[in-house]
């Protein structure tokens, strides 16, 4: 027996003792394909030291991160890599370019895509920090996908795949995990997104489906009352703004440290772009001068992590009164391009260019309102001197799960399926069904189609990718702190 071939015999067999521990958890009943036992190595650390933590990769990985921050501010810079420096997960959530530039354009895609008719909106760094509750356009106050600057029309397996990679990354993140915990935390991400989107083939559901309180489980829906009862107009404004002696409100540093003063030219600048604002508005909401007058503007600082450094402002403006206790604060938000293009098809970046106009704040909007349901009536688009920006209301009603708190493999499935519920109905709405569709096709029935009777082997790819991408990542994690720590 060659090298090569024994090598690959005693990690079958590795696998083959990994499946029998699965098996006497609870979901792994049916008896598996050898084959397959090579792609569920991974489940059991098989194959780990395979992972790419060469001097190579990390003279790579840090000519990758230099690409896309030096560019940044160097404050802006500092902050973005000493929060990416915290955890696996964060520099996950810092680096979404390099997920793309190795998985993009991955041959696995085939198996269950990498077709155009597979191609949907994405969100294009899922990740659980990416959901979070709001209020949408019908009053509802929902838990959704909430971040779309990385967004691109391209294969949903790359979502899936992002998606589940920062699963495996939160459970190692929080402790107390096994490995065989972490395939079924996967494989219930999966399963439930698969039959989400079975659910859409031959009706309309996703168009209006949301996540509510009432629908919501296992720890939800007690997030969600509680951001209905603490949350509100009010509670938001005092956070950011201060009162002058005629009761008026004004954006402000003494409000938050989350906000800097910005110069008189920043102020007139938002001010004269406010018209052709209006005129980027698709909701029911008409611009008028008097609703959409411009109070005060500020810089916006330490929000994401990601987009740390990027130009960004709250506009506060009128609201429907003269009342400054319904006042509306705009976020105002710079975009450029997105990670995925690294690594990406050709066909996935000249579809999403078509759909964009090649206005990358017109892509963020375009996704957002494709992949939302009733989504928010003050998205549009902005120009400010040669930078393009998105616009949105920032929500009274913004908040996040903090999931790290989790340390059950039965809470951490239930929001596993429901983060696959929000995705699967968000892939499905932003095809032919979206106002204005880019995608021409029924995406739910093409995905529904290739993957009937083939779950199993659906999971085991997900799950694989998954598994070993986190694996990388942590790997990654380390040659960046290592650099850090060791500057030169």
């Amino acid at each position: 027996m060659m090298a090569s071939e024994a090598a690959m015999e005693k990690t079958a067999e590795r696998a083959d003792s990994c499946v029998g521990r699965l098996r006497q958890t609870r979901r792994f009943v049916s008896s598996r394909p050898r084959v397959l036992l090579l792609t569920l190595a991974a489940l059991c650390g098989v194959g780990a030291g395979q992972h790419t933590d060469s001097a190579e990769r990390s003279g790579w990985l840090q000519a990758q991160i230099r690409s896309v921050d030096d560019k940044l501010p160097a404050a802006a810079r500092h902050e973005k890599h000493t929060a990416m420096q915290t955890s696996p997960l964060a520099f996950f959530r810092g680096t979404a370019h390099l997920f793309f530039q190795d998985v993009g354009t991955s041959p696995q895609l085939a198996q269950f895509g990498g077709v155009p008719q597979t191609r949907t909106w994405l969100v294009g760094d899922a990740h659980p920090n990416n959901f979070g509750s709001f209020r949408n356009a019908r009053g509802r106050l929902v838990y959704d996908l909430n971040d779309f600057d990385e967004s691109v029309i391209a294969d949903y397996q790359l979502d899936l795949w992002r998606m589940a990679t920062a699963l495996v990354l939160l459970m190692r993140e929080n402790g107390g995990f096994a490995s065989s915990d972490e395939a079924l935390v996967v494989d219930a991400f999966s399963e439930k997104y698969l039959r989400t989107l079975e659910g859409c083939v031959g009706s309309d559901v996703e168009t209006t489906a949301a996540l509510t309180a009432e629908h919501a489980y296992g720890k939800l829906d007690d997030f969600l009352q509680a951001v209905a009862n603490k949350r509100g107009r009010t509670q938001l404004l005092d956070a950011y703004t201060i009162k002058d002696a005629q009761g008026q409100r004004a954006l402000s540093s003494r409000a938050s440290s989350d906000l800097a003063e910005v110069p008189p030219s920043v102020v007139e600048a938002v001010r004269a772009a406010m018209p052709a604002y209006g005129q980027s508005l698709r909701g029911s909401i008409a611009y008028s001068a008097t609703h959409f007058s411009v109070k005060s503007v500020a810089q916006r600082l330490h929000a994401g992590l990601g987009s740390l450094g990027s130009a960004r402002y709250y506009v506060l403006i009128e609201g429907e009164s003269k009342s400054p206790e319904d006042d509306l604060i705009l976020d105002v938000k710079a975009q450029g391009t997105p990670s995925a293009y690294r690594n990406l098809s050709p066909d996935s970046i000249a579809a999403t260019e078509a759909a964009c106009e090649r206005n990358p704040a017109q892509r963020v909007v375009t996704a957002a309102r494709s992949l939302g349901s009733y989504a928010d009536e003050y998205l549009g688009t902005m120009k400010i001197g040669d930078v393009r920006y998105s616009v949105r209301e920032r929500s009274p009603w913004k908040d996040a799960l903090d999931a790290g708190k989790l340390r059950s493999v039965e809470r951490l499935s239930k929001l596993a399926e429901q983060w696959a519920m929000v995705l699967a109905w968000a892939h499905a709405r932003a095809d032919k069904d979206a106002p204005g569709s880019h995608i021409p096709q029924d995406f739910e029935s093409e995905v529904t189609q290739r993957t009937r009777g083939k779950h199993a082997e659906f999971l085991a790819v997900v799950r694989s990718i998954a598994i070993a991408h986190a694996g990388q990542v942590m790997d990654d994690f380390q040659a960046f702190v290592r650099v850090r720590s060791n500057p030169k």
